[in-house]
């Protein structure tokens, strides 16, 4: 299950804190990283990065809860 506080509809992003970061609709977790001081996320095997300003500048505060279900 995963809960998020923080959603941008815009890109899709969905966030619990600064660390954890969600693309949606495949669900997919964001590296966060550093690039000339300023934090960017991307996706696991893409080299697009997405600031955190511009995630930031659409956010809107609401929580979220997503589940998961795992098929075995």
């Amino acid at each position: 299950m995963i809960e998020l506080k923080y959603y941008n509809e815009k890109l899709k992003i969905g966030m619990k804190d600064w660390k954890i970061v969600y693309q949606f609709p495949n669900e997919q977790l964001m590296i966060p990283e550093v690039h000339q001081g300023q934090l960017y996320y991307r996706s696991r095997g893409s080299d697009k990065r997405i600031s955190y300003k511009k995630i930031k500048r659409g956010l809107t505060r609401q929580v979220k809860i997503i589940e998961e279900y795992v098929p075995f």
